[in-house]
């Protein structure tokens, strides 16, 4: 039976009291300890590992003295501490991160709050798995270890956007629907769209080898605004753009905004950040748009290798063509062509469109099949390394749960990408990011078999 889950409150107030009972809705088991002066703090603080999360008032934070044993202790301490802050205190969540805390959290916001603890729970199970597994691996002491980068925050400064960037698209108008009249959801979508209602949301994928240059990478997912604001998924529009013969358009439209977005946050100080951007097939088979990106690409004042664009992997049977030609034109800046859809039997697929190929992102079903035991660890580091042998990195989507994290990691997945990590945001808001030695890549307690 797993333990229960347990929480060192300092100096709360009622509200943070009653998070126990949240958690406890969700399925989480959690105790409580409560601490409201700072001669406790010690007696709190001689076992460190026994903490799973740290509530503590901002306003406390220094003035009793967590601030310096959370610095004292990090070598041993797995629990992320979580600041909660009045409405009327000026205490952000990049404040917060700078002095060691994983998020600032408004008092009162009860909901924001149950989500932040879920988070840091899940984090805390991660880097406790693999701080046991590192321990229990019988590692001889020789050579480096290799390292594992998980999110710990949900914050990393809101970045400014370009003018340009914010260029609606409703400016140079979408093309007729084909020859005949659209019709009323048709309609409806186009005058969403020329009432400037495509927004983009940018969601984290983060790397878990901590082998390489560390780079901050987002990926750039469309929205629409419907009538009363609300969002509407992908799901929801692209089908009827693509009926309609509009996607191309729009495709150009997410383009140069992604790259006018990429420069100005390269300019304001994030020179490694880099943006994954989407591009429908049918994109690709017209040469003049093909053309177009990569004439924008190549004229993008960007970090060499900031900007990848992704496309399905049937794209290299429908539009052969402009996939080498695009691929051609990002290589001149360094930049990247990621395959979406990658599943276990594509290796001879990576053999032949290797030279085209800086990145795959692993089908969605592969996630699936290894959380239900249909594929095994190994399963999934035979393709891994079959990829990394020819220079191409691999990215695990839908990533949902901590019990996969160890398993990719020691399958050598280059970074993961999903709502444990991360939700999309309007804003580009990175998770801080900390560095967990860990065992071998096969060996602990995550060690392939057939049960993984």
């Amino acid at each position: 039976m797993e333990r229960s889950k347990q929480i060192l409150c300092i100096d709360p107030e009622p509200d943070e009291l009653r998070i126990v009972a949240l958690l406890n809705r969700q399925g989480i088991a959690a105790t409580l300890t409560e601490i409201a002066r700072e001669e406790a703090l010690d007696d709190a603080f001689a076992n460190p590992g026994w903490w799973d999360l740290i509530l503590c008032d901002a306003g406390s934070f220094a003035s009793l003295g967590v601030e310096a044993r959370v610095g004292s202790h990090k070598a041993d301490l797995d629990a992320s501490v979580v600041l909660v802050r009045s409405p009327d205190a000026r205490f952000s969540p990049d404040v917060g991160f700078r002095r060691g805390a994983a998020d600032v959290v408004q008092r009162g916001d009860m909901a924001h709050l149950l989500m932040v603890c879920e988070r840091e729970l899940n984090a805390c199970a991660a880097r406790k798995a693999l701080r046991s597994s590192q321990t229990g691996a019988g590692s001889n002491g020789q050579g480096p270890k290799p390292a594992l980068i998980i999110p710990v925050i949900n914050d990393f400064g809101k970045m400014p956007r370009n003018s340009l960037a914010e260029r609606p698209l409703s400016e140079g108008g979408l093309p007729a629907g084909g020859d005949c009249e659209p019709g009323e959801t048709e309609a409806r979508i186009r005058a969403l769209i020329e009432a400037d209602g495509l927004v983009l949301e940018f969601q984290p994928i983060v790397s878990v080898q901590a082998n390489e240059g560390y780079r901050g990478m987002f990926e750039a997912l469309v929205r629409l605004k419907d009538e009363r604001g609300q969002l509407l998924f992908p799901d929801e529009f692209l089908p009827i753009l693509a009926r309609a013969g509009w996607l191309g358009r729009v495709d150009l439209w997410i383009f140069r905004r992604v790259l006018a977005t990429l420069e100005e946050i390269q300019r304001a100080g994030h020179p490694n950040a880099v943006i994954f951007v989407n591009l429908a097939t049918s994109t690709l088979n017209d040469d003049d748009l093909v053309k177009a990106l990569g004439t924008f690409a190549s004229a993008a004042r960007l970090s060499p290798g900031s900007l990848v664009v992704e496309v399905h992997k049937a794209a290299f049977d429908t539009a052969p063509d402009g996939v080498r030609q695009l691929s051609e034109r990002l290589g001149t800046r360094h930049h990247g062509l990621l395959v979406e859809d990658l599943r276990l039997d594509d290796g001879p697929f990576l053999d032949r469109f290797h030279e085209l190929i800086t990145h795959v992102k692993l089908d969605r079903q592969v996630t699936d099949d290894l959380v239900a035991g249909r594929v095994t660890q190994r399963d999934l580091a035979d393709l891994v390394q079959r990829a990394r042998r020819e220079g191409i990195q691999v990215i695990a989507l839908a990533v949902e749960n901590v019990e996969l994290l160890p398993r990719l990691f020691n399958a050598g997945v280059d970074a993961i990408q999903g709502h444990f990590v991360s939700l999309p945001s309007p804003e580009l808001v990175y998770p801080g990011v900390q560095r967990v030695e860990a065992s071998s890549l096969f060996g602990g307690p995550f060690a392939g078999g057939t049960s993984l």
